[in-house]
């Protein structure tokens, strides 16, 4: 009985020393013993062992069920090492393949977005389409100088559109009105005999050359360089009193007969305008310009004459109660001698600051202007302005469209020393009603 006993143990030692390995890879519960009468099952490949150690026999294991017939067995996967796995294919749909990370293919670049509202302008919005342009303008000082101003022109941009450091270049074509006494005679509620000169007309060809810049950290709704070149010519025409037909006696007072004198005015010049980073809202600004002018002054002499009109009823005549009259005369005054053309050399700076956002709202600038007569014919051998203009937007287009509506007042101290040697001292204020794009004008005569 105990000889039985100890048998049983070894037994059950030697079972479990054989299912050692299998226990070990994580392999699952024993299986129950094969019945008698059926076929042993497949031997199982034990698991490596360490080297030199000794191949042991597999313990017997149940038979696995087979599958249902309507099951399709599942594929194995791949072992691993065998290259890039590659996604089952799907009814009706081709697999795309699937570059490794590490085969260097290059990524195609990613078109910029464009930035939120107040933030630095988008290259999309650079002017890369045709733009067209029709800046107005009517200015009124309190000196008597007016103008009217109506123009139209294009803008188009050289260089790709994601291109940060691209041009934008502009060119305008202005018709402007001109006078030197008022907005009387620039709308023709004057007198033709009032003024000495018709209201000048011009033409001005301009062109701006716009360096952009949208990588900086400040940078802005404004190209931090706008170059402006451009010329302009003008016709107006001068009505005065000149020399008449001489008498044959020589002691007699001189006459002189009404003339008249079509100019042709004309001016080529070139601007600067700088806009620095600065801050999150605001940007220092610099401009400057020259400027070539040949001009036409009316002279500042005038002569007075007076002719019969008529009579005026002077009440009654108290001897024979009759009406009593006494003679009328008309008296008029005209310019006396010709226009004098002079030519000026005109220089201008100006330092401000800008709102530098897309909806901008103002613009202030303080600097001077010197313009020097270059002939003795000038009426002026210096003209020096200081001058402070700010503008201030007072609204904006619809929704799609670049243009604003601005206000610009001026406020000036002139100093004039004239030919004659005098000096006068006077102050005036000069404002604008402006429709262009942007706080900058597309020609080169306005900073």
């Amino acid at each position: 009985m105990r000889g039985a006993l100890l048998l049983e143990c070894a037994a059950a030692l030697f079972s479990l020393t054989l299912a050692a390995p299998a226990l070990a890879q994580g392999a699952g519960q024993p299986s129950a013993p094969v019945p008698p009468g059926a076929a042993p099952p497949a031997p199982v490949r034990p698991a490596a062992s360490a080297p030199g150690a000794p191949t042991a026999a597999s313990a017997p294991t149940a038979p696995v069920p087979s599958a249902a017939p309507s099951t399709p067995a599942t594929p194995a996967a791949p072992a691993p090492g065998a290259g890039a796995a590659v996604a089952p294919a799907q009814p009706g749909r081709a697999i795309a393949p699937v570059a490794p990370a590490a085969s260097g293919a290059p990524i195609a670049p990613i078109a910029p977005l464009a930035p939120a509202g107040g933030a630095a302008i988008a290259p999309a919005a650079t002017g890369r389409e045709l733009v067209y342009l029709v800046p107005v303008g009517v200015t009124g000082s309190s000196g008597g100088a007016a103008l009217a101003r109506v123009g139209f022109g294009v803008l188009a941009g050289f260089g790709e559109v994601t291109d940060p450091t691209a041009w934008d270049v502009s060119a305008v074509i202005e018709a402007e009105v001109a006078a030197e006494n008022g907005l009387a005679t620039l709308i023709g509620f004057s007198a033709t005999g009032d003024a000495a000169q018709t209201p000048t007309g011009t033409l001005r060809l301009s062109a701006s050359f716009a360096r952009l810049d949208f990588e900086g950290e400040g940078s802005s709704a404004y190209p931090p360089l706008i170059l402006y070149v451009g010329g302009a010519v003008g016709r107006t025409r001068f009505s005065y009193l000149g020399p008449g037909p001489e008498r044959r006696d020589q002691s007699l007072p001189p006459t002189y007969a009404p003339r008249e004198l079509t100019a042709v005015p004309w001016s080529v010049g070139a601007a600067a305008v700088y806009v620095g980073e600065g801050g999150k809202k605001l940007a220092p600004t610099l401009e400057g310009q020259i400027k070539f002018d040949s001009r036409w002054t009316a002279s500042a002499d005038t002569l007075g004459w007076c002719e019969p009109a008529g009579d005026v009823v002077h009440g009654v005549d108290p001897v024979n109660q009759s009406t009593a009259f006494v003679p009328a005369t008309r008296c008029r005054q005209e310019v006396l001698g010709a226009p004098v053309q002079s030519q000026e050399l005109t220089i201008a700076a100006h330092a401000g600051l800008v709102d530098k956002v897309a909806n901008a709202t103002f613009r202030a600038a303080l600097g001077a202007k010197v313009a020097v007569a270059l002939n003795d014919e000038a009426p002026a051998d210096v003209r020096l302005s200081l001058r402070a203009p700010v503008h201030v937007t007072l609204a904006r287009a619809p929704v799609g469209t670049a243009y604003r509506g601005l206000i610009r007042l001026m406020p000036a101290l002139n100093v004039i020393r004239s030919s004659t040697g005098g000096t006068d001292v006077s102050g005036t204020l000069e404002i604008a009603f402006l429709g262009q794009r942007a706080m900058f004008a597309d020609n080169y005569t306005d900073l």
